[in-house]
């Protein structure tokens, strides 16, 4: 079967949200040519601003059925005559949402009404997103209606690098069946063995390997399969590369083998001893001139140091400050880079990393004003292009219906960060900010928690995030004249926190936060200090989750919900000993690595952050080792 390669002309769409500019034309608003004038940027799509297809007849009803899960009412619209093609300000249309989400009754109505199989974005198709999620019995359906299984989207990923990284091994071998491209690239250089190694997906693997995949195909990073796996701490498929003839001790562009990388990202002993047994050389220095036995030492690596032969060591590489430096200098060099090839505004750029530097401002660090002002330009560009359509929303429970992102149930993610973001910077209440807070307040459920419904892991995961964040935005920008509105829907939000059980870190951090700004009561503040105190792992750090090893994106989240929610001092051995682990295992690039697993339904690009297609999730970590780290630093009293 041919290859589908289906390219557009746009900037790059990666983030969580999408500013649905051309969208406002449906209300009657002429806000487009002011975004872009505001904004900045040029596009080769649409000269008004990003471009965003025409809805179709009842389409925000569609999704917001698929939303619900409520099929009786998809049914109930098509028969009124709804367009089963239409498009969100995504490019999806509502088979997408229905592939991937699971809802096969849905995806046969909707394809009975007459939806596309093989509609086709800068997203992919729907059968892109059904593999995304692992949905063999909805690809089944896809592919039974003649969608084509070698479509490529906008960043060059392909339907089974989708269910590779998903990990179904029934998907990936009925894709390999109907003669899947396993030899395909992304833009990133990722083949699907790739994706399978970095969720150490060993079925998954092992097919695509008896299919013929080569076991050594690099990325544009130089980074081989067996690389990423050992990177990412997987055992069992470092062992069948090796048993692949993969090339141990083949080094990445910055010099580095499989073993460097082990041992400089996590305390894996299964790891280097599968590959010492696959013939790794342990005398091979890596870019520094070290010595694998000295890089797990330096880290604090104590079972791979032992193996290797050395003492772990307890010293730290430089102190906070320099800590500090370095990491600002990255993000902000991503910030800048973001800006200049992003179309979208982004909850992890401009929200969680406004919240760094916002308050890195305040502990009296530098910060480049450049880079604050352009964005600073496009956050007030949308809210300007946006503030209408909220107050109309305010106004009419149709319109709030129409609000862009309200169909997706993407309020809350995208409003708490960029909000939030807004108030780290300062940044003065206004109409058009308080209306915004309004309209994610209206999102409220309810038990009292703010939700979501597509799961970007680890940002976008928990709703004890949205809920504490939603207390803050609605403190800081809601309306004065709801004062009543806001203080009800705070102490809602504040008894679902104190009722809720947390499951996660993520979870367990978030609550402390939103307990302490929904002014919750000492005891139970007390005890979600307590919860996030007891997950604390013998290095120092937090993991993410049970299965995983200590990582700085848990870490630092954790150590900030302690100070700031929980009010520990930063001199509490707790938090120095967390302190400790994040300035051990920073690299000298002001960076913390922590591998991707979100679903990857955003398209990828490179925004000059290290690490690859995993440096959306090492921003955010180093957003949260960055904020730990000023809570115990105050540059300000050095120079006095």
């Amino acid at each position: 079967m041919a290859k589908l390669r289906h390219r557009f002309s746009v900037k790059a769409h990666s983030a969580s949200w999408f500013v649905f500019v051309g969208g406002l034309a449906a209300f009657g608003f002429a806000a487009a040519p002011s975004w872009a004038a505001v904004r900045g940027q040029d596009s080769s799509h649409h000269s008004s601003g990003p471009p965003v297809p025409p809805r179709g007849k009842f389409g925000q009803e569609l999704f917001i059925a698929l939303d619900h899960r409520d099929t009786n009412e998809l049914r109930s619209l098509l028969k009124k005559g709804a367009n089963p093609n239409s498009l969100n300000g995504l490019e999806f249309t509502p088979l997408f949402i229905a592939s991937a989400s699971f809802q096969m009754e849905a995806m046969q109505v909707l394809i009975d009404a007459g939806a596309k199989p093989d509609a086709m974005t800068t997203y992919g198709s729907p059968l892109t997103f059904a593999a995304m999620s692992g949905n063999l019995p909805g690809a089944t359906i896809l592919l039974g209606k003649g969608a084509k299984v070698n479509t490529v989207r906008g960043d060059g990923m392909t339907v089974l690098m989708m269910a590779a990284n998903s990990g179904n091994p029934a998907l990936v071998a009925e894709l390999l069946k109907r003669k899947a491209d396993f030899s395909a690239k992304d833009d990133g250089g990722e083949t699907a063995l790739s994706f399978a190694a970095r969720g150490g997906n060993v079925e998954v693997g092992k097919m695509l390997l008896a299919a013929g995949e080569a076991s050594d195909t690099a990325n544009v990073q130089g980074l081989t399969p067996l690389m990423v796996a050992a990177k990412c701490g997987h055992a069992e498929f470092v062992k069948l590369l090796l048993a692949h003839r993969a090339k141990p001790n083949a080094k990445d562009n910055f010099g580095r083998t499989a073993l460097c990388l082990s041992v400089k990202y996590g305390d894996f002993p299964d790891v280097v001893s599968a590959l010492i047994g696959g013939g790794a050389n342990p005398k091979v220095k890596d870019v520094d001139g070290r010595l694998a036995a000295s890089v797990a030492a330096a880290r604090g690596h104590n079972k791979c140091a032992t193996l290797l032969g050395l003492p772990a060591s307890s010293s730290v590489v430089r102190g906070s400050r320099d800590a500090l430096r370095l990491s600002l200098k990255a993000l902000q060099a991503s910030m800048t880079q973001f800006t200049q090839s992003a179309s979208c505004i982004s909850c992890h750029h401009e929200g969680l990393g406004r919240i760094a530097t916002g308050e890195a401002r305040d502990h009296g660090f530098a910060i480049d004003s450049a880079v604050q002002q352009t964005q600073e330009g496009r956050l007030r560009g949308m809210l300007m292009a946006l503030q209408p359509v909220h107050e109309q929303a305010l106004k009419s429970p149709e319109a709030l219906k129409q609000v862009p992102l309200m169909e997706m149930n993407e309020i809350a993610p995208t409003d708490t960060w960029l909000l939030a973001g807004m108030a780290a910077h300062h940044e003065p209440r206004s109409a058009a900010t308080s209306a915004m807070a309004m309209v994610l307040a209206k999102a409220q459920t309810e038990d009292g928690s703010w939700s979501f419904s597509l799961p970007r892991v680890p940002m976008q995961s928990s709703k004890f995030t949205y809920t504490a964040l939603s207390v803050k935005v609605l403190k800081d920008f809601g309306s004065k004249d709801r004062a009543s509105e806001i203080a009800d829907r705070i102490e809602k939000a504040r008894a679902w926190l104190a009722q809720t059980q947390p499951k996660t870190s993520d979870d367990r951090a978030s609550r402390l936060l939103g307990l302490k700004w929904s002014g919750a009561a000492a005891d139970d503040c007390h005890g979600a200090v307590a919860a996030v105190v007891a997950n604390q792992q013998a290095d120092g750090g937090w993991s993410q989750d049970p299965a995983s090893a200590s990582d700085a994106y848990a870490t630092g989240q954790a150590l900030y919900a302690l100070h700031v929610g929980g009010g520990m001092p930063v001199s509490d051995p707790v938090y120095q000993k967390g302190l400790h682990f994040l300035l051990m295992t920073q690299d000298s690039d002001g960076s913390w690595f922590v591998s991707k697993r979100a679903i990857p339904a955003n398209n990828y690009f490179d925004a000059g952050f290290p690490h690859g297609e995993s440096q959306f999730a090492s921003f955010n970590a180093t957003c949260w080792a960055t904020l730990a780290l000023l809570q115990a630093t105050d540059f300000r009293s050095s120079r006095r």
